[in-house]
């Protein structure tokens, strides 16, 4: 193996211990107070915590004009110290990661859902769209990484900007591949995003459908795998268009209004079932004001139609339940996407 290869095997390791292990490890920390939860609800929870982690760095630090390395150091050592805390309270609490689950030796339909995601992941990797707004979202990261800026550079021209990138400033996802390149060792942001996200975004999507097969068939195993795999059929065969979210999955999954329409809505979607209409909340409250967030930061229509999500569920709530202190924390959880909203409006 020659000495780039080595060092491209180094920073893929440290792409997964940043995008996989860290995950994990911080998204234990919203559950103390509560039950066990699953491997993938760690990993799934963890992602809100650092797409929410980084919206709230990367905005001031954006218009104080910061240098990324700035950032870099700042969101490393946050989550950092959050994994930390997550690993500490999996030890004190002795958390079982090898639970039996029957489900998956008696349930040949999660069997073959697995090997069409499997088969995706490979393609999606192996066979990777090269998309035309990757001139906008993949060479902002690359010119970020490159001048050390924070959406300062034109990724068409090379030139600086003469104002603020106000579409796009409010949800910077594109900085969140350049620090996550910057954390792995340099690995340039094109390799992150057309080799790594796809093989780690699919799985967060359908983690999504499982739980959401999980909650609508709770006692149905059988259900939950046809779901999961009828999910996976549907997103193979999503070509006809290209503007759907299956579509959008499939060839462009590292862009943020791609992964937002794929995984960000359904698990807010999840989220707000298992928030506001159960009689006991799932899930910390704080976990939904995390997700209208996290839509925040992957894409200026995230900042609507998350907000809108969940004054939709809102309004069922108050309907049907008659609860107004649910309604009233769901509007709370809603306030720093509205203020994003207005501050959008007057900066347009």
């Amino acid at each position: 193996m020659c000495i780039r290869d080595r060092e491209i095997a180094v920073k893929g390791i440290l792409a997964v211990f940043w995008l996989v292990l860290v995950p994990i490890a911080v998204g234990r920390l919203p559950f103390i107070k509560r039950r066990q939860p699953l491997l993938l609800e760690r990993f799934l929870v963890g992602y809100l915590i650092l797409f929410s982690l980084m919206e709230i760095l990367a905005l001031p630090m954006i218009f104080l004009k910061m240098p990324l390395h700035v950032l870099t150091i700042s969101y490393g050592a946050a989550i950092l110290l959050l994994a930390a805390g997550g690993i500490f309270v999996t030890v004190r609490q002795k958390d079982r990661f090898c639970r039996p689950d029957t489900s998956w030796k008696e349930n040949i339909c999660l069997w073959l859902a697995m090997i069409l995601i499997l088969a995706q992941i490979a393609m999606c990797v192996l066979l990777a769209h090269m998309d035309a707004d990757d001139a906008f979202y993949v060479a902002q990261a690359t010119s970020g990484v490159q001048t050390d800026t924070i959406f300062e550079i034109i990724p068409y021209t090379g030139q600086k900007y003469y104002g603020i990138a106000s579409r796009y400033i409010l949800s910077p996802f594109p900085v969140f591949l350049a620090v996550v390149s910057n954390l792995s060792g340099g690995l340039h942001p094109a390799i992150m995003a057309h080799m790594i996200y796809p093989a780690v975004f699919l799985l967060f999507v359908y983690g999504i459908q499982y739980l959401l097969g999980r909650k609508w068939f709770p006692d149905d195993r059988q259900a939950q795998g046809i779901y999961l795999f009828f999910a996976a059929c549907i997103s193979s065969f999503s070509a006809y268009s290209v503007y759907n979210s299956g579509s959008f999955q499939m060839v462009r999954l590292w862009q943020g209004k791609a992964l937002l329409a794929s995984a960000l809505l359904p698990f807010l979607f999840y989220i707000c079932q298992s928030v506001l209409f159960s009689k006991k909340a799932e899930y910390p409250w704080m976990l939904l004001a995390m997700a209208d967030l996290s839509c925040c930061l992957l894409s200026s229509m995230g900042i609507i139609l998350g907000t809108l999500m969940i004054g939709i569920f809102l309004l069922l709530c108050l309907v049907f339940r008659r609860d107004w202190k649910a309604f009233l924390k769901g509007l709370a959880c809603c306030i720093p996407s509205m203020v994003l909203g207005v501050f959008y409006i007057l900066i347009v």
